[in-house]
């Protein structure tokens, strides 16, 4: 049963981009019934919700941070799809559309005026929105640019107070965060170099900065860059099965992509107790395991009409519907296993209709989608409305601790442990 009286909960949050705001619902409700976050573990929506817990935010705070709007009255997310960086001229020379345009031979034009024509049409390219999306995609993997999101996730973490002291983790490694916040976080990646997933904590990426841990675990393939991880990030460290330690790799130059593209919602780490496993993601300190999987099979209830929440010009192209549809499925295609096997560990929130780049969605929108998931974690508590009770914050239904059903999501199944130790093991990639 709970892990009385703490009611400390380890937290597993599955990534899902914009539909990840039902995460705020869910756990207003579940932190409004008296638990507390242990051990967390995030993968792209799911690594920023995880980082900003860690660093002592609120859920008012957060639902505020994720709810900001920019000068225009935008969400703030939408400035997460920002358009690319003018190329200077070195870097349009050698691009991949110029390349393309120097082989195609145009038989009757003399080629010094080929040539000329060649750079006219590339830099041509190189000068407009569009054409600068296009670069971006081809050169660096994604057709926008994340620099926003490095300034706001600063931002906030340099933003507010934690127990009545400033917040100043903006600038720090994973290493340096977890010396000053003691909170066991690891935020899920994909080394494309290297074909597998990164576990990115202060154990196996001590320098890496918190930032970039969380911008590598939100990189969705071909919507943002990959990053490319710096030499002054240090070595990676990875499970040796011969000496039953961990081992420091150089992973400097390997190109890093949101960690869904392998691992969504990697809820086994937290559910398997083998050696290997609490080496990478540290050692438990309550039998209580939740996983918080974003369902889209599952219509979130009065949804508002979907808003086209992509650049106009961008959405009249067929290839961006195509990409739209194969983030979707790659960001969502790793939960039937785990919804069927660690069933009374799971909370399944509704996202159905919602899309993974949907960053600009209305008020009505993210709100409809918040309600959700506070709905679904009333359900898998067993929560039933108390009359006069005050509800512990804004939105949340009165109740108190006597009309909690008592959820056994603490792990107690030795074959559902077994099978997770196995899972563990081939999301650490020994087998």
């Amino acid at each position: 049963m709970l892990d009385e009286p703490e009611k400390k909960v380890d937290l597993v949050f599955e990534g899902g981009g914009a539909k990840g705001m039902v995460l705020i619902g869910a756990l207003e409700v579940l932190f409004g019934a008296g638990y507390s976050p242990g051990r967390l573990l995030g993968t792209s929506a799911g690594a920023i919700t995880a980082l900003a817990l860690a660093a002592g935010y609120t859920i008012p705070e957060l639902n505020a941070a994720l709810s900001e709007k920019d000068e225009q009255g935008k969400p703030i997310f939408t400035t997460f799809l920002g358009d690319p960086p003018v190329l200077d001229a070195a870097a349009i020379g050698r691009s991949a559309i110029r390349t393309l345009l120097a082989e195609i031979n145009m038989s009757l034009v003399w080629d010094p005026v080929e040539k000329r024509l060649d750079d006219r049409i590339v830099n041509h390219l190189a000068g407009s929105v569009w054409g600068r999306h296009l670069f971006s995609f081809l050169e660096l993997g994604g057709l926008f640019s994340a620099e926003c999101f490095i300034s706001w996730a600063t931002e906030k973490l340099n933003s507010g107070e934690v127990n009545g002291t400033p917040r100043r983790f903006g600038d720090l490694t994973l290493k340096e965060f977890f010396d000053q916040t003691q909170v066991e976080l690891t935020l899920v990646a994909a080394d494309t170099t290297w074909s597998r997933a990164l576990w990115l904590n202060h154990r196996t990426a001590p320098d890496c900065p918190v930032v970039y841990a969380a911008r590598m675990s939100m990189s969705v393939p071909f919507i943002w860059p990959e990053i490319e991880w710096q030499e002054e990030w240090g070595s990676y460290h990875t499970w040796n099965p011969a000496t039953r330690q961990l081992e420091p790799i150089d992973i400097a130059g390997h190109m890093v992509v949101d960690g869904g593209v392998l691992s969504n919602f990697p809820i086994a780490l937290f559910l398997a107790d083998s050696p290997d496993v609490t080496a990478v993601v540290g050692q438990a300190t309550t039998r209580n395991v939740l996983g918080l999987l974003i369902d889209e099979s599952l219509q979130v209830p009065n949804r508002p009409e979907r808003q086209n929440t992509f650049p106009p010009f961008l959405s009249k192209l067929s290839f961006v519907d195509r990409l739209k549809r194969l983030v979707n499925t790659a960001t969502g295609a790793h939960d039937n296993l785990a919804k069927a096997l660690y069933k009374a560990n799971v909370v399944r929130l509704p996202a159905g209709g919602y899309e993974t780049t949907q960053f600009g969605m209305s008020d009505k929108e993210r709100e409809a989608l918040v309600n959700a998931g506070r709905e679904a974690m009333i359900a898998f508590l067993g929560i039933s409305p108390a009359g006069g009770a005050t509800p512990a914050m804004p939105g949340l239904p009165a109740f108190d601790s006597g009309t909690i059903a008592s959820p056994n999501f603490a792990i107690s199944d030795p074959l559902a442990v077994d099978y997770a130790n196995n899972a563990a093991a081939n999301l650490l990639g020994q087998q």
